[in-house]
């Protein structure tokens, strides 16, 4: 076995040497509008926030196929050059922040220029041909109920962080209608086969049907009107639209459709029943599969054209059977054909997650069988979590396919500080430089957004910035300055920094701490920071005497960091049961009283801004549909992704929300029933008989199923410092609390462990490695 790594070693070299990039080419890609179209849109943007700016587009500052912008002022006026429209406005952002001490984030922003203008005169060359974002998944935990207008800002966003490459708002199942409808499905097939909008995204992949749905006439007009004009947008910017392709997963109607054609069948995912899962898979050696994926890429690009890049992840948690490497092999070729018989410049875009969530069903040949079938340079791969979970040096830097480095960092949209600043300002420089290296650009592929801004602005500075930040502690307290205006929260920073921002582990972050989880005595809490950081950071962060700190940005945070606070309290309140309820039912009692109480506080806190609340959420889906039925469909999907996410609740609380009316009507009616049942059992019973799994069918009728169609009001508002203030008077010093128990499963380059939802994930706890051998899978 010794004696072929060399080999393969070598071989995988090989082929990185003859890295093909001419298909990837941005010069080509991101030039399709013309300089004048592309001046103007960045203009619009810019000219937002500044009227004396003058921007100038030209191609020919590309260096190696990579953006460039030059900013100088002089006269009063800020002189913008660059090579697309979408370097035009990076180069915007890059001075704000820089020269302004300024930042626009996702929800928030604190725009101040000086008058008269900072002197400036710079050339900023991208570090990398490709600027990613997105994951198949935002679409529905984070974009589903949005307008054009918040599509069309989402985008503006996007080019001040100069993403150049992003998955576009498609109206995927309008193009399918068509083709359904061309090949003979009946509306009473099509409309059993679509999901609600909050699902659409596991629809795509194959792993659900129908739940949720149907989708009316009106949802697929909207979703056309703003693939329209979003993608004529990211056009006008130079930017890159990534298109859908077909992907080989057909509904069960094709079985009567095509009695001649071989399917194969897919394996349940997240134990859906066999209502809702799963769909089937077109044999890829049938001549339908080319006839439907050149039918759909048609569909699909008759409003938008050609955009060169398309995506296809034909095995994301899934498992098709029988399962061989023949079968992967075979899709691939399938997927690239289709691609090229409707555009011959044409690259494939996958994300690697298939081989991160089963290596079992990808041992490293079997990934070399999937990948090498197309020709270098016309797969992309998206190594979808390169922070924790990184691919490229176990699979040789995909064996010579280009890849982007991408931190997902965020499942299902969660609320919770955390991250990993010392790796991310590490190891992507680390793989760029090296000189067999396939990396061609750098990503953010959050599931959720609208959380932990901190990681995504450092992660987004390794586009332009040449090494790693020198002092982590110097940067974070800058960009607090940047956000707050003013500098008086370093010290807080540093502690954040050293508290939740130092995890590096390979525990699955989901965002399921012991408040918005099911209620069970089973759980086990963990952490890997100290709660004495976290204090320190929240009191540093509250006692300042700068008034220029009160911005948007600053209140934010300091909701977040006391929700922090307050979560940790209640885990560490949720460990006392394990000995209190075997004490007097007194003692019982009042822990469960301090524990609801910190989630009362919690409650509190998050509905003094409306950042924090459910109000957005609910509105938006329900004000999507344009009759009542609609509408109703529409709250019922809203609430149901972000709780039970099943008719079953296959993935329960898997995309919880940490929002104030979540508390109120949700996560503290549950865990009180759970308690005061538990307490009942203290007194009138022996503990050990407690039976928690009747508890827990109780807590899902009662609470958990209600809440799909309990009426939620707004919450009463407070003052959010005098709220955090006194909440730190209230729970900074509580005395009788153990520290959370430190269980961090340790990195392993030689290991990598199964992405899938198994007892002991909320443990911390590690299942069993496997370590992946270079063998031929039989």
């Amino acid at each position: 076995m010794k004696s072929l790594i060399p080999l393969l070693l070598l071989h995988g070299l090989l082929r990185t040497s003859a890295l093909n990039l001419d298909y990837l080419d941005p010069t080509k890609l991101q030039t399709r509008t013309t300089t004048d179209v592309q001046e103007k849109a960045a203009t619009d943007i810019i000219t937002k926030y500044i009227n004396n700016v003058r921007v100038t587009i030209n191609p020919l500052l590309f260096k190696d196929k990579k953006d460039a912008f030059v900013l100088r002022t002089d006269g009063g006026y800020l002189y913008i050059k660059a090579s697309t429209g979408v370097a035009a406005v990076w180069g915007f952002n890059y001075f704000l922040k820089k020269y302004c001490k300024s930042q626009i984030a996702w929800q928030t922003q604190r725009v101040s220029i000086p008058d008269p203008l900072p002197e400036v005169d710079e050339v900023v060359f991208a570090n990398d041909r490709l600027r990613y974002y997105q994951n198949v998944c935002t679409a529905s935990y984070s974009f589903v109920w949005w307008t054009v207008s918040d599509w069309m800002s989402h985008v503006e966003w996007m080019a001040l962080n100069g993403i150049n490459l992003a998955l576009a708002p498609i109206a995927q199942e309008a193009a399918w209608i068509n083709v359904y409808r061309q090949i003979g499905m009946t509306e009473e097939e099509i409309e059993d086969h679509f999901t609600g909008p909050a699902f659409l995204s596991w629809l795509r992949m194959g792993n659900v049907h129908g739940w949720g749905g149907p989708l009316p006439k009106s949802w697929h007009d909207r979703q056309k009107n703003i693939q329209d004009q979003v993608v004529t947008y990211m056009f006008q910017l130079g930017m890159i639209p990534v298109l859908p392709a077909f992907n080989g997963h057909v509904p069960k109607a094709f079985a009567r459709i095509y009695p001649n054609a071989t399917f194969y069948s897919v394996d349940t995912w997240n134990k859906f029943g066999s209502d809702y899962c799963c769909n089937l898979f077109l044999h890829p050696n049938n001549t339908e599969f080319q006839e439907i994926g050149t039918l759909f890429l048609k569909e699909i690009t008759a409003r938008t054209g050609l955009t060169h890049v398309y995506t296809a992840d034909p095995f994301n948690e899934v498992k098709i059977l029988p399962w061989s490497s023949s079968l992967v092999r075979d899709t691939a070729v399938a997927i690239y054909s289709t691609l090229t018989e409707v555009d011959d410049a044409a690259v494939w875009m996958i994300q690697n997650w298939m081989f991160v969530h089963n290596p079992l069903l990808w041992p490293i040949d079997r990934v070399k069988t999937f990948l090498t079938p197309v020709p270098n340079g016309r797969m992309l791969v998206i190594d979808l979590q390169s922070e924790q979970w990184p691919q490229y040096d176990l699979y040789q830097m995909y064996y010579g396919q280009p890849f982007i480095w991408s931190m997902l960092h965020n499942f299902g949209g969660t609320l919770g500080m955390f991250g990993n600043m010392n790796v991310i300002n590490k190891d992507v420089y680390e793989v760029r430089s090296r000189v067999n290296s396939t990396m061609i650009g750098i990503g953010l592929t959050p599931e959720g957004i609208n959380q932990n801004y901190v990681v995504y602005d450092l992660m987004l500075e390794s586009a332009w910035r040449k090494r790693p930040v020198q002092n982590l502690e110097t940067w974070v307290a800058d960009y607090a300055e940047r956000r707050y205006g003013c500098n008086s929260t370093a010290s807080a920073w540093k502690y954040l920094l050293r508290s939740v921002y130092s995890f590096n582990g390979l525990n699955r972050m989901r965002g399921k701490y012991v408040i918005t989880r099911r209620p069970s005595f089973k759980i086990q809490p963990w952490a890997w920071y100290s709660s004495n950081d976290l204090i320190k950071a929240f009191k540093k962060l509250l006692i300042i005497s700068n008034d220029e700190c009160l911005s948007d940005g600053y209140y934010y945070d300091v909701v977040d960091v006391t929700r922090q606070v307050l979560q940790y309290r209640a885990e560490q309140l949720y460990m006392k049961f394990d000995t209190d309820r075997f004490s007097d039912s007194w003692v019982f009692n009042s822990t469960i009283n301090r524990f609801l109480d910190a989630m009362y506080d919690i409650e509190t806190i998050l509905a003094t801004n409306t950042y924090f609340t459910a109000s957005n959420w609910f509105s938006q889906a329900q004000s999507v549909g344009n009759k009542a039925a609609d509408s109703y469909m529409y709250d019922l999907n809203a609430r149901n992704q972000i709780t039970l996410w099943g008719p079953n609740g296959e993935i329960t609380d898997y995309a919880c929300k940490q929002w104030a009316e979540m508390f109120e009507y949700y996560y503290i009616p549950r865990w009180r029933l759970f308690l005061s049942l538990a307490l009942d059992a203290n007194i009138k019973l022996n503990p050990l008989q407690f039976d928690e799994r009747s508890a827990q069918r109780v807590v899902r009728s009662s609470v958990e199923e209600a809440f799909l169609s309990t009426p939620i009001d707004s919450l009463r508002s407070s003052n959010t410092i005098q709220t955090a203030l006194k909440l730190y008077g209230k729970w900074a010093y509580v005395s009788d609390l153990d520290e959370l128990p430190r269980k961090v499963i340790m990195p392993d380059k030689e290991t990598t462990l199964p992405d899938t939802d198994i007892d002991g994930e909320d443990s911390g706890s590690s299942p069993t490695a496997i370590h992946l051998k270079m063998t031929t899978p039989k």
